[in-house]
């Protein structure tokens, strides 16, 4: 095979990163579309991150250069846009996954250490305390695997690999109520680099990988109910280190990858769509450029961001969007580094958030980056009838449009972003801010309620009948004193004088 090195490279355990070109080479792009945030602590490529309840993420493991791997975490605050550590995984990993449970926490599973071999254990982080404990070990370690919070709170993981060449079809189930994981029905293909998609019925949809010889094109879907893998209708070409994501017709668009060609593996610029009542699929529009070991993202636009990758001779920064009406790919400019290996995440505000990666041979990137509208400032607490002007930047960098999503306030609002909060108060106002490519990012304005004036109970009372402050209170009451005492010894006086 033309690409027999790349292969070298994906084995984890040959540790051969040679396949990947050291530099840059994509299409021209339109703009850098990109904002950069704060830089992590630490350089990574080949780690995982996720979404946090808090809004925060969660980075952790990875590798600096195939032979540095990593056991720590750290977190991303899109408020300060900084990086703070927090508690260290007991095994250092590259090639695991990380899922939210339904209790917060957040599990990691399978990941490789070139010291070591495969990660033994795995472990739950607690976001309230900041760190790891160990829980049920996987009945299979395993790295290159897939992930999928299923509708039950348990988490699927499918494939693999697990020792040389260890290419796996087997599946397992972590229970979080019992820490423990139990085998589930297995594949009819052994797979890595495949695609495990969770759809509205709550199956889970698996596509391709790659089978020990060549990528596949063979799909299966799993039924959580029970417990079996049923195969679906295979896909157009066979593919591995693509990506499949759910949109919200319940189709699955898969895009790019590498393919089986007439001369061996190679990145594809190709991109299919699936008919959700048969499960059939079909070519859609072609990406400008061949990505695979790229990233995809759903906005909350409903279209869907590729980030870089390779295209077989270099690492990308080309960007791209899929608009699932018109099933076509558009430019979505270029980000500030190529990046291979590298993580994106959805943050609340709408916005992706792009995590260290590679270029090609090269040590891990320690910077990050943020596409769509970055708002400054992304929150803000004002009084009754205080003003706000916000800015925006990043996503297209045109046609700006703001509006409210929520006024509880009677506040108003510019088109140019220029805010004025109305009498409301102990209300949240949201502002929305839109592009041109329909990326959107919120604003949250508080007005907390105003405390109600307090009257000290030491403080001095006004009295009636024209008394002073200060002579009111004491005055009549020494009077009455004086009265009561007189009256007092002069019924003494009588008293005595009674024979």
């Amino acid at each position: 095979m033309r690409h027999a090195t790349r292969l070298g490279w994906i084995l984890l355990f040959f540790a051969g990163p040679e396949a990947l070109a050291a530099g840059a080479s994509g299409p021209p792009c339109r703009s850098i579309s990109w904002v950069r945030t704060g830089a992590m602590t630490t350089p990574r490529r080949a780690h995982a991150a996720t979404l946090l309840p808090s809004g925060k993420v969660l980075v952790a493991g990875g590798t600096v250069d195939r032979t540095d791997d990593l056991a720590t975490a750290e977190l991303y605050d899109p408020a300060t846009g900084r990086w703070s550590p927090t508690g260290s995984m007991s095994f250092p990993r590259e090639g695991h996954t990380l899922t939210l449970l339904a209790t917060g926490k957040v599990l990691v599973a399978g990941g490789f250490t070139h010291h070591v071999g495969l990660a033994p254990i795995a472990e739950l982080y607690d976001p309230e305390t900041g760190q790891w404990t160990t829980t049920g070990a996987l009945l299979e370690a395993r790295v290159q695997h897939s992930a999928t919070l299923l509708p039950t709170g348990k988490v699927l993981v499918v494939g693999g690999q697990s020792g040389m060449p260890g290419f796996l079809a087997t599946a397992e189930i972590y229970d979080p109520a019992t820490g423990e994981w139990h085998a589930t029905g297995a594949l009819s293909k052994q797979r890595i680099f495949h695609t495990a998609t969770l759809l509205a019925s709550g199956k889970v949809l698996v596509l391709g990988g790659f089978a020990g010889a060549d990528p596949t094109e063979t799909g299966e879907t799993y039924d959580p109910a029970s417990e079996t893998w049923t195969p679906t209708a295979s896909m157009l070409v066979p593919r591995w280190t693509h990506t499949a994501t759910r949109l919200p017709s319940d189709a699955v668009v898969v895009a790019g990858g590498n393919v089986l060609g007439p001369d061996g593996s190679a990145p594809s610029d190709e991109a299919e769509l699936s008919d959700p009542p048969t499960g059939t699929w079909r070519r859609t529009g072609s990406l400008f450029t061949a990505h695979a070991q790229h990233t995809a993202t759903q906005l909350p636009s409903g279209r869907v961001l590729v980030v870089g990758g390779e295209n077989g001779i270099g690492t990308l920064a080309n960007t791209e969007l899929f608009d699932p009406v018109s099933e076509t790919w558009s430019d979505a400019g270029c980000t500030n580094d190529p990046r291979v290996e590298h993580t994106t995440t959805l943050l609340g505000s709408g916005a992706v958030l792009l995590t260290g990666g590679a270029i090609g041979n090269s040590h891990a990137e320690v910077s990050a980056e943020l596409y769509g509208i970055i708002v400054s400032p992304p929150q803000v607490n004002l009084a009754p009838g205080a003003s706000q002007t916000f800015s925006a930047q990043g996503g297209s960098g045109l046609g700006y449009v703001w509006s409210f999503l929520q006024n509880e306030s009677g506040g108003t609002l510019s088109a140019s972003g220029s805010y004025q909060a109305g009498p409301v108060t102990g209300v949240t106002d949201v502002v929305r801010v839109v592009d041109s490519f329909a990326n959107s990012a919120i604003v949250t304005v508080n007005l907390p309620r105003q405390p109600a004036e307090v009257v000290s109970a030491t403080a001095p009372k006004t009295k009636s009948m024209g008394c002073s402050t200060t002579g009111g209170a004491v005055v009549p009451t020494l009077g009455v004193a004086v009265l009561l005492l007189l009256g007092w010894c002069s019924l003494r006086v009588r008293r005595r004088s009674t024979p």
